[in-house]
């Protein structure tokens, strides 16, 4: 049963194997909005893989609809959390389900947040799910490729128009600006992805590719 909208919601089974939710972001103020904002509804993910399934960005208002699946997959494998501004629930969900934490170290906390197991770029975790470094201080994107999908934390957006865009340039930066994010993004459509998840926005489900370039050129 899904949550309230107010809450959050459960989207179900969006790709074989990928479940979606969404929730409003408890920390949104209005001054996180506006043309280089971000909307208080943001999504993460639940995926099958053959340890059990793995959360990525868990924000949890829903405990009961995660704790069917995750008892359905066989248990949690673990949680990967992108960036060092998604920790949201990522703690109460490794203790709840005894699972460890997958993360790039961060250079901008003075206290780090915990994690279990350090990423580095190009590694893969298993079942060939494989993290790319952005370099927006510890942000990295996850290729998952059973499913032919990009999952993104911060660094590419989709608006109500069905665009692809970058993360606005006010926010963080690699060393080298939007043009060195744009290179590191533009690599990845070496792979071949077939849909694009962004935290922020409607998902891109199908044809992937040709927005993924459209954003980038």
């Amino acid at each position: 049963m899904p949550t309230s909208a107010a809450e959050g919601t459960f989207g179900g089974e969006v790709l074989p194997g990928l479940w979606q939710f969404s929730a409003q972001h408890p920390d949104w103020t209005e001054e996180d909005g506006g043309a280089d904002g971000w909307d208080p509804l943001v999504a993460w993910w639940a995926l099958s893989t053959s340890r059990g399934l793995l959360l990525i960005d868990p924000l949890i208002t829903d405990w009961a609809s995660l704790d069917r699946l995750v008892a359905a997959q066989g248990g949690c494998a673990g949680i990967v959390r992108t960036i060092h501004w998604h920790e949201r629930s990522v703690a109460s969900a490794a203790a709840r389900y005894s699972a460890s934490v997958w993360a790039m170290p961060s250079s901008e906390l003075e206290s780090p947040q915990p994690f279990d197991h350090s990423l580095c770029d190009h590694e893969e975790l298993w079942d060939g799910i494989q993290a790319f470094f952005l370099e927006r201080d510890d942000e990295i994107a996850l290729w998952l490729p059973e499913q032919a999908a990009l999952v993104f934390g911060d660094a590419m957006l989709r608006g109500d128009g069905g665009q692809l865009r970058l993360c606005p340039d006010s926010w963080t930066q690699p060393a080298g600006g939007a043009g060195r994010l744009r290179e590191l993004l533009t690599a990845l459509t070496e792979l071949p992805v077939e849909h694009v998840l962004v935290a922020h926005g409607p998902l891109v489900i199908g044809g992937g590719a040709q927005p993924l370039q459209a954003a980038l050129g």
